[in-house]
């Protein structure tokens, strides 16, 4: 080559450093304007050594000659193939997200029990969601209050268990902690509660029938089941339903009442937790002290929000008289947990408030005498429902069970109409444990006086 000068590829070869960074680099990821800046040819044919433009410390060319083709890496301009030859650029596409498994990039969808999921997408099963995010979806597993493996399961053992068990709608898609939460809702006994002891009670048991019911009792003075709803208000339910009940019986020849659970769930808030949670001692000691209006007055609300609204002047926009009386009772007291005590306070005066344990089973219970399975789980919680009779039922490999006839707060499309059974004289889920009376203040009932 002698006298002719050398191309930017030969003279980058004497320049060790320089050369490295163009090619780690590369020409064609350099941006900016040489050919289309030359003046005043843009482009030149053959080979021309000044048709040279200064890049990265070197040359770069705009002739035909910078395409050497083979091996050797070419030393045209960056922009030599749109100015000079007429190639549009192409748009370089955005780098794919990092993603462990490169496979993932063609994936379209997930599956999951024979459902496919959109890759990005969500479905719902029962209470848990699965996303499809990966190469599989990745899904919760939490307990749901409704389990058609459970109920299949129960079902078939109900022989052994003494229940029948089915799906209820309103659980459908709910988490068991949800119900466990929102669905009970009475806080454990305080240790004074605890330690109250026992009124002492004297039954005649020669007159202990062997089956009795309030409702068949004292028709019409016993009020039906309620609804709480999605609020962990059992303690306000349950005691209103003991105390209007004594009430309604009491007060002969008196239209019934039925009191408001929002009064209590809202203006009772001394240690009180609304739809969290409350204590059975200080919800009668409210009643006893303040008293209740009737339900008219207080519509219930809390029970489609889980929220609980300010307590307000309960004659607040209303001229009903009615709306002015506040219904209250004596101090409550305690039964002991022998099961001829029991039936004897119910039978002389009207229903009594209990205290049980709430395991995810109980959410399925549809009919017959309930007994908690062991199945579906440890969790559990504290919730109070209304004793408003007992009996004797014959139960196919079991033989003669004893139940206790239990009114619970979650509407009239659960259970048997919205009550239960469940075993009698055994302490099932500690129903025995810890049971609750009052005797109603006729004088406040008749005439409203507070």
């Amino acid at each position: 080559m002698g006298g002719v000068k050398l191309h930017a590829w030969a003279f980058l070869a004497t320049v060790g450093v320089v050369i490295l960074q163009i090619e780690a680099r590369g020409f064609q990821g350099i941006p900016g304007n040489y050919c289309r800046n030359r003046k005043p040819s843009e482009c030149c044919e053959d080979r021309l050594d000044d048709c040279a433009v200064p890049i990265l410390g070197t040359l770069c060319y705009c002739d035909e000659f910078c395409l050497t083709g083979g091996d050797k890496p070419d030393d045209c301009c960056p922009d030599f193939r749109e100015v000079c030859l007429g190639v549009k650029p192409e748009i370089p596409l955005p780098p794919p997200e990092q993603n462990d498994d490169p496979g993932t990039l063609q994936q379209k969808e997930c599956e999951v029990e024979g459902f496919r999921i959109p890759f990005g997408g969500t479905k719902s099963f029962n209470c848990n969601e699965c996303k499809c995010e990966g190469p599989e979806a990745e899904c919760e597993n939490d307990p749901c209050m409704v389990n058609e493996d459970l109920i299949r399961e129960i079902n078939e053992g109900s022989r052994r268990y003494g229940w029948r068990a089915t799906n209820y709608t309103q659980f459908w898609g709910r988490k068991a902690s949800e119900g466990l939460r929102l669905r009970t809702g009475t806080f454990p006994p305080t240790e004074w509660s605890s330690n109250m002891y026992p009124v002492i009670l004297r039954p005649d048991r020669s007159k202990i029938p062997r089956e009795f019911n309030a409702r068949l009792a004292w028709k019409g003075r016993v009020t039906g089941v309620r609804d709480q709803g999605w609020c962990g208000a059992s303690w306000a339910f349950s005691t209103l339903g003991v105390a209007q009940d004594r009430l309604n019986i009491l007060a002969k020849g008196i239209t019934p009442v039925a009191l408001s659970a929002q009064n209590l769930l809202s203006c009772a808030e001394l240690g009180q937790k609304g739809c969290q949670g409350g204590h059975l001692d200080r919800a009668w000691n409210y009643i006893r002290r303040v008293g209740i209006v009737m339900e008219e007055c207080y519509l219930y609300e809390s029970g489609w929000s889980s929220k609980v609204p300010k307590c307000y002047e309960q004659n607040e926009g209303r001229n009903d008289a009615n709306c002015k009386n506040h219904y209250k009772t004596e101090p409550a007291f305690r039964i002991s947990e022998k099961e001829e005590d029991i039936q004897w306070e119910i039978l002389k005066n009207g229903p009594v408030q209990a205290l049980m344990t709430v395991h995810p089973d109980f959410f399925m219970y549809q009919t017959g005498v309930y007994s908690y399975t062991g199945l579906g789980g440890s969790d559990s919680a504290a919730h109070s429902v209304k004793i408003i009779g007992w009996g004797e039922a014959r139960v196919m490999g079991v033989g003669i069970v004893k139940y206790w006839l239990a009114e619970n707060s979650w509407g009239s499309g659960w259970g048997e109409r919205g009550y239960f059974k469940i075993r009698r004289g055994t302490n099932e889920c500690g129903i025995e444990s810890f049971v609750l009376a009052v005797r109603a203040r006729l004088g406040n009932f008749v005439y409203g006086r507070h």
